[in-house]
């Protein structure tokens, strides 16, 4: 598997735009020149997009640079361009679960925030992120770059046939309500559009609350506990063509 993204920084902040996985064939590796090919088109994306895995935000690395140094100290230049980048955290699992049924294809990765940094689900982020939300479609400035940070949920379209959500169990419709509305209007979409949704969810919350309350598990250093569990269970639900949502306890 090669994993492939556009990093783009604003606000001494880095940022993922734009992420695809693409699971070689035997003895395959694709080139950046090549990944441009297979999206070229909209006719290309359809052809070789086999579907969407959305996260809560990315932590990626660009092959070539330090995982625990910030990327912004060590020369990094290659914003707003595809680059490949290192396969780890998260990544880890899903190339696992993929690689026997997704053979040439790419899949693409897409996230409820697009800032690359670990643990961003602190309240006072939270707040940010929830005032941005209340204001994305009006004309007031949000506190992040909203053509960078977020995407526009009315209007999103996902790629392939399936779309995985993994972004976690800290959606919270109380406390902050534009982030639950932004995460709703997507699911919403997406299943209005009749694609396959999958996801991993805790058992003893059952499936139909899991769905309602927009509760789906994702593999981030907190849950540890459930590493295993969570790893296993999306093993198994792409076991199936498209995948299909699988309890984990």
């Amino acid at each position: 598997m090669q994993y492939f993204g556009v990093i783009e920084t604003k606000y001494e902040e880095i940022f993922l735009t734009s992420s695809f996985l693409y699971f070689n064939r035997e003895d395959e590796e694709i080139s950046v020149k090549e990944l441009k090919q297979l999206i070229k088109t909209n006719k290309d994306k359809k052809k070789n997009i086999a579907g969407t895995i959305f996260l809560y935000n990315p932590v990626i690395t660009p092959v070539g640079y330090d995982s625990n140094s910030f990327l912004l100290d060590q020369d990094f230049d290659n914003f707003g361009e595809y680059i490949e980048l290192k396969q780890e955290n998260y990544i880890t699992a899903f190339k696992q679960a993929l690689c026997a049924n997704y053979e040439g294809k790419l899949v693409e990765i897409k996230n409820l925030f697009n800032l690359n940094e670990e643990n961003i689900d602190a309240s006072q982020l939270l707040t940010k992120f929830n005032s941005d939300l209340e204001t994305y479609n009006s004309t007031q400035n949000t506190e992040f770059d909203r053509d960078i940070m977020y995407f526009d949920a009315q209007t999103f379209i996902p790629s392939g046939k399936f779309v995985f959500f993994a972004w976690g169990e800290k959606i919270n419709s109380k406390e902050f309500p534009y982030i639950d509305s932004y995460a709703r209007t997507i699911y919403d979409r997406v299943k209005q559009m009749g694609k396959k949704i999958a996801f991993v969810y805790k058992k003893e919350k059952t499936q139909p609350w899991c769905e309602e309350h927009l509760q789906f598990a994702a593999l981030t250093k907190n849950n540890n506990k459930y590493k295993h569990a969570i790893t296993h269970s999306i093993k198994k639900s792409f076991e199936q063509v498209p995948p299909v949502p699988v309890a984990y306890e």
